[in-house]
């Protein structure tokens, strides 16, 4: 129950529910801004729920905890078929 957009990819484990936004690459050694300060990509691993996306303006690498649940998107991506 991950998704991992487009063009990212990742070096550390990901728990369920958790998003990585397109182009993003995240290593293991990867500088994140957490609420709780920078800390490495690797002291996220296994972790539920963080969706990791990058600054636009400072290019700094941000995980911040997903809110809300998938629910039912994927029947509502399916209802045509």
């Amino acid at each position: 129950r991950t998704l991992i957009g487009a063009n990212a990819g990742i070096g550390i484990s990901l728990g369920d529910d958790c998003v990585v936004e397109a182009g993003l690459y995240v290593t293991a050694a990867t500088p994140v801004m957490t609420p709780d300060g920078v800390m490495k990509a690797k002291e996220l691993s296994g972790r539920n729920g963080l969706m990791f996306i990058r600054d636009g303006q400072t290019g700094q690498v941000i995980a911040r905890q997903r809110t809300g649940s998938w629910g039912a998107l994927n029947d509502a991506l399916h209802q045509n078929d």
